[in-house]
């Protein structure tokens, strides 16, 4: 299996130097400046024990060199998805399977499902039908990572915590070449499994997103004041309270409460969300992923949402104050 990774960020270093220690045939994508970098340094990975790997990559600014992959991992943000999608047609074969690992509801989330969804296309995370049209549902691998990696200086990331990942296939297909990916991301160390319901897996992971990311831009917390603050903590379970509404009303079963979500993100510690790292670096935000995507469901689905609505209008203004004072 060929894989390319597209996106050196902490998450695409990671993988990039796991899957290649464990022999994958890896390709990471990334800029000029950063393949140079890596090519010449290699990768150095802090893991959660604080020990320290240097992993050498093999890494490429030409897609067109790479050639045709069997699978290709987005390891960007959603909203810079489009931008790569040239750099996806160079490594893109008969067969290639697109895995987005991404946060928030993903564009291909109506896809194959019944009313009230039924193929509709969402504005919040794919605007202008980019998305939908350019990428081949049925190529599409749905994953969620619970992984916390931060950048640690250059050319060297920091592993927190977490090893999970989890792929299926969007139309709910037992596929034997999702399996052989969980397979291979088992072998690089990670705990890996196929589903056939990536639907639910995907809200179980936002069912926390939902909650921390946005407030933490908001309050500045990490994880471990998040989870533990009585007031933020009764914020959370209302977010998180109406996300699952939604996901119930389109017919998704919850293994795991909100109480027991909340656990799972104490356990992380004192970590900055990767929204909080976003807002504090002037990075844009991927707000509409994570809280529109929902409310835009919410309204399909017609389940009110009006604690999900005020958090997105109190970060969206944070962060227009942001760009005021840093264009001043």
């Amino acid at each position: 299996m060929r894989i390319a990774i597209i996106g050196a960020g902490a998450v695409g270093n990671l993988l990039a130097a796991r899957l290649t220690a464990a022999q994958a045939d890896v390709t990471l994508v990334a800029r000029a400046a950063t393949a140079a970098q890596i090519r010449q340094k290699g990768l150095l990975v802090v893991s959660p024990d604080n020990r320290v790997g240097h992993h050498e990559v093999r890494v490429t600014d030409d897609p067109v060199a790479a050639g045709p992959q069997d699978v290709i991992i987005l390891c960007v943000k959603t909203y810079a998805l489009p931008g790569v999608l040239a750099t996806m047609a160079s490594l893109c074969g008969p067969h290639t399977r697109v895995v987005p690992m991404i946060n928030g509801i993903p564009w291909w989330y109506p896809h194959a499902q019944p009313a009230p969804l039924a193929d509709r296309r969402m504005t919040s995370v794919d605007p202008d039908g980019t998305l939908s049209e350019s990428l081949d549902a049925q190529r599409i691998v749905g994953a969620c990572t619970y992984v916390a990696v931060e950048n640690d200086g250059p050319g060297r990331i920091r592993h927190i915590d977490g090893q999970r990942f989890v792929f299926g296939d969007p139309a709910g297909r037992p596929l034997p070449e999702i399996d052989a990916l969980a397979d291979i991301f088992g072998k690089a160390g990670f705990q890996a499994r196929a589903t056939t319901d990536i639907r639910a897996e995907v809200w179980t992971k936002l069912l926390g997103n939902i909650w921390y990311n946005p407030t933490s831009v908001l309050t500045g917390a990490t994880l471990t004041t998040l989870c533990t603050d009585p007031g933020l903590r009764e914020i959370g379970v209302a977010m998180m309270s109406e996300a699952r509404a939604v996901a119930e009303r389109l017919g998704v079963t919850f293994q795991e409460d909100i109480e027991q979500r909340m656990q799972s993100a104490a356990a992380v510690g004192d970590f900055k969300t990767s929204m909080l790292q976003d807002y504090e670096a002037g990075r844009r935000l991927e707000l509409p992923a994570i809280l529109g995507s929902v409310i835009e469901l919410a309204e399909m689905a017609g389940v009110d949402t009006p604690t999900l609505r005020s958090v997105r209008a109190l970060v969206s203004l944070r962060v227009r104050t942001r760009n005021a004072a840093r264009a001043a």
